[in-house]
């Protein structure tokens, strides 16, 4: 009886909204608004093979409402609303129903001490954790974020911006029984001062974050990680003589992170002037020299700000680094620039000191070529190491042309390089990356494809590589049929975070082993849409990844495979719906089977322009 009574009710509060007629702007005083948004209902039903089947009638919508009071430039403001929105029946990207509102405020707008507010809070929305090349982990959870920001921008005055963050996140991985969760909050303020042609600025932040990562990712159980991190600094700039101009900059930068038990804690203090000079239009000369008083400072720093955390690198002995360089540029014509450069690399790292002279030029051209645009640059650099005494050549080079051959257009870029300096001057790097796009149109009828491939590693360590290959082909015929298909694989090492497994930022040698996770696979999709009537809207998409991963020794096989379909009818405002959705996911490491949900949704909307 009482499901009875709210299914009646349900359907006459649809049939009131659905005959609701548009209404003009509402004018309250000094308060204006606009609210416009979809209201809809109708039969949705999930089920899964770890889930108990779900069914009934639902009502929900989107709506966004805007206004102001006084005035825009006083107050103004904006609130969006979904409920009940889910991937079969929207675009809320969601296999569940969703729902969530975003907030947000400017006050002051166009006064000297301008503010603005923002907050969002989403439940149950589909999310995922990421790996790079690859189709990502599908998770769903909840999420809320919270930010406020205020300036004081007096003319000749200094001027001062202060702003917080706040924001967490939990949510479960499909297929598993694994749950994860991030949290972060910071703080920032900055202030900037002219005075006698000496523009100068200050800043201060701070900022806490932890996460539990997954164990299907992390291959252990409650693996956690948190961090904060406070950095404050100055910078000032003047003209200098002959179209110059100088910069420098003093900042200071510590840390305090922990990882499975172990913990790490540390300051960095860096100093950074650059001068540059024009003497004449065609030739330009610049000096630099960067110091930190903390290289392995700079190696944790680089993991931290990518989310994650090192216990095991010795911050407590002494390390430092400075670079010194010149550069020279010169452009003997409109297409073409050189420079030639020197510098000078010392660092004191692990007890040990090393040193490195670096000799170079860079040629960059371009120009029109065979009815396209063809541009190139090489840079060629010849490094001495003060330890080994051995002399080694570096290379790079970025060639980039575009252009239509009898109706195709035809794209393609080439980038090289071969033993580049990285932060530790005992390391080179090596890397390429190209990749081709060409289309065609006859009449309706169009036609494109591309491919790309990308590859990087440490020159002297075998197993460091980072690949990925990437292929797209797409075919369409008016609204008639709309068609296309993408495949990628990749494999790697990374770093597992909160978020996703990231690349690993720094050599791989200095970041201990157990805190590289590695992983490889490949993922394709497909996809298909056709407006074969007006108003008539079909799509259909299907996607599946296999990729295995491996954290602390622990190595997982992975599948994941979406499908999706919608069909949608117009009427005037009123749109008819229907939908289903379908996602496997599953992890050997889980030791169960394969999680199977699936989504089905037939319902009317209707928009409405409420006032």
């Amino acid at each position: 009886m009482g499901v009875r009574l709210r299914v009646t009710w349900l359907l006459q509060a649809v049939i009131l909204l659905l005959a609701w007629p548009a209404a003009a702007q509402i004018r309250l005083g000094e308060v204006s608004t606009n609210m416009n948004g979809t209201v809809s209902s109708g039969y949705t039903a999930d089920f899964g093979n770890q889930t108990g089947s779900d069914h009934g009638w639902t009502v929900g919508g989107a709506t966004s409402l805007s206004g102001s009071f006084h005035s825009p430039n006083f107050l103004s403001f904006n609130a969006n609303l979904y409920l009940n929105q889910s991937r079969a029946n929207s675009n809320f990207q969601s296999i569940s129903s969703a729902s969530g509102v975003d907030l947000s405020a400017n006050i002051f707008g166009g006064s000297e001490f301008p503010g603005a507010i923002n907050y969002s809070k989403a439940y149950n929305s589909e999310g995922n954790y990421a790996v790079p090349g690859l189709a990502n982990f599908v998770t769903h959870g909840n999420n809320d974020t919270f930010g406020i920001i205020w300036s004081e921008n007096i003319p000749n005055r200094p001027t001062f911006s202060a702003g917080f963050q706040l924001g967490n996140s939990q949510y479960s991985v499909y297929g598993s029984n694994d749950e994860g969760r991030n949290a972060f909050h910071s703080v920032n303020l900055h202030s900037g001062y002219s005075f006698d042609g000496f523009n100068m600025g200050a800043y201060y932040s701070t900022g806490f974050a932890h996460a539990l990562i997954p164990e299907v990712v992390s291959g252990q159980q409650g693996t956690e990680t948190q961090s904060s991190d406070t950095n404050y600094g100055f910078n000032v700039s003047h003209l200098l003589p002959l179209k110059g101009s100088f910069s420098a900059g003093v900042n200071r930068s510590s840390w305090d992170s922990s990882y499975l038990g172990s913990s790490s804690t540390g300051s960095i203090d860096t100093v950074n002037v650059v001068a540059a000079v024009r003497p004449l239009n065609k030739v330009s000369l610049s000096g630099s020299m960067n110091y930190s008083d903390n290289l392995s400072g700079q190696l944790i720093q680089e993991i931290v700000a990518a989310g994650g955390a090192v216990p095991g690198l010795n911050t407590s002995e002494a390390s430092d680094s400075m670079s010194l360089m010149g550069v020279a540029a010169y452009n003997p014509a409109p297409n073409v620039q050189t420079t030639a450069y020197v510098e000078r690399r010392t660092q004191s790292f692990l007890g040990q000191s090393y040193g490195v002279n670096s000799y170079g030029g860079t040629v960059a051209y371009q120009r029109k070529l065979l009815n396209g645009y063809f541009n190139s640059s090489v840079n060629v650099t010849e490094n001495t190491s003060d330890n080994s005494g051995e002399d080694t050549l570096g290379f790079s080079t970025t060639d980039n042309y575009s252009t239509t051959i009898k109706g195709w257009r035809v794209s393609g870029a080439f980038e090289y390089s071969q033993n580049v300096q990285t932060l530790l001057v005992t390391y080179m790097n090596s890397s390429y990356n190209y990749s081709g796009n060409l289309r065609r149109r006859w009449g309706k009828f169009n036609m494109s494809a591309g491919a790309g491939a990308s590859s990087t590693a440490l020159t002297q360590q075998a197993g460091t590589a980072n690949t990925s290959q990437s292929y797209n082909a797409s075919v369409g015929f008016g609204t008639w049929i709309s068609s296309n298909g993408t495949y990628t694989k990749a494999s790697g090492q990374a770093l597992a975070t909160g978020a996703g497994l990231v690349p690993v930022p720094i050599p791989s040698p200095v970041l201990p082993s157990n805190l590289v996770s590695l992983y490889g696979g490949d993922s394709y999709s497909l996809g298909l849409s056709s407006t074969p009537a007006r108003n008539l809207v079909l799509t259909a998409s299907y996607a599946k990844s296999n990729s295995n991963t491996s954290s602390s020794g622990i190595t997982s096989t992975n599948e994941n495979s979406q499908y999706n379909a919608l069909i949608q009818y117009q009427v005037r405002k009123m749109y008819f719906n229907s939908g289903y959705s379908r996602l496997q996911q599953g992890f050997s490491i889980s030791g169960t089977q394969p999680e199977i949900i699936s989504s089905y949704y037939v319902g009317v909307s209707r928009w409405f322009n409420f006032f």
